[in-house]
């Protein structure tokens, strides 16, 4: 590619696909071109070697969404393969991969370089930040929140000479869970409902409803309500706390904590339909 041209790739309307705009003698815009020019030809090989991809289909693009502003959004440089299933609402940014079989509920947003192995399932309302990957025998419920570069692990004791597809343990990660960014969890544990995994912290045992973890290995310090702040409450007695957000009451009765919700449950999804998250002013 010359220093006076490059071609710019329009990936999210798919209406300039090859406008060409001056840049200085210098060549300063050159790498710039190369890498539009790199994901061109690697969108148009894709085209080729996996046609049946929603990924790379018309109907995934900005253009056709503003026709069916509930069809889910795959980023041209993301793969969706065939028998994967992807709900209403949900987007799919940049590099990210889903593999056949999985299943990923509505209203979900995959960050940058993601992943989603077979027959996995992530459930409704859910955030994967940059570079998560869901590996087999992983389950997200409902709002889920896994931050950037945190990590699922599905086997205890891996060897690279030794094949143990057969012996993964499941990991369950309930509704309201926050994996914090950089954080580990290892296989066969349940996080909790509205488990609050600290950032670096690694989960090496099943955590309790609403537990804030912190440490490696993780170590009960707390407690989180749904809406994100500390509760008030000591890890073990009797007490109740309310939310001054939402108005849910969390009550403790001796080292279990349980959530009543308010008039509005934030945690409640309504299937079909666009979700309005609620915002902090």
């Amino acid at each position: 590619m010359s220093n006076s041209s490059f071609s710019r790739f329009e990936g999210l309307t798919g209406q300039r696909e090859n406008e060409v705009v001056d840049a200085p003698a210098s060549g300063w815009l050159s790498p710039i071109g190369k890498y539009f020019e790199a994901l061109e030809t690697t969108f148009a090989l894709r085209k080729r070697i996996c046609p049946a991809s929603t990924a790379l289909t018309e109907e995934t693009t900005l253009t056709r969404l503003e026709k069916n502003v509930s069809a889910p959004f795959v980023h041209p440089t993301a793969i969706v393969e065939e028998g994967a299933k992807v709900g209403k609402y949900t987007k799919i940014w940049f590099f990210s991969h889903v593999a056949p079989g999985a299943v990923i509920g509505e209203n979900c947003s995959l960050g940058q370089n993601t992943y989603v192995e077979w027959n996995d399932i992530v459930g409704n309302g859910c955030r994967l930040g940059n570079s998560v990957s869901i590996y087999s025998h992983v389950e997200l419920e409902d709002f889920v929140f896994c931050a950037p570069y945190m990590v699922f692990t599905h086997i205890s004791f891996p060897r690279a000479a030794v094949n143990r597809h057969a012996v993964f343990k499941k990991t369950l990660v309930k509704t309201g869970t926050t994996l914090g960014a950089n954080s580990t969890v290892v296989p066969d544990v349940t996080c909790g409902v509205g488990t609050f995994l600290a950032a670096g912290a690694t989960l090496t045992k099943s955590s309790k409803d609403w537990s804030m973890m912190v440490g490696t290995p993780a170590r009960q310090v707390g407690w989180v309500s749904a809406f994100g702040e500390k509760i008030d409450l000591p890890l073990s007695g009797q007490g109740e706390w309310r939310c001054k957000h939402t108005d849910d009451v969390y009550v403790l009765n001796g080292a279990e904590l349980t959530r009543h919700p308010g008039p509005r449950d934030i945690l409640k999804y309504v299937p079909g339909e666009r979700l309005e998250r609620m915002e902090v002013r």
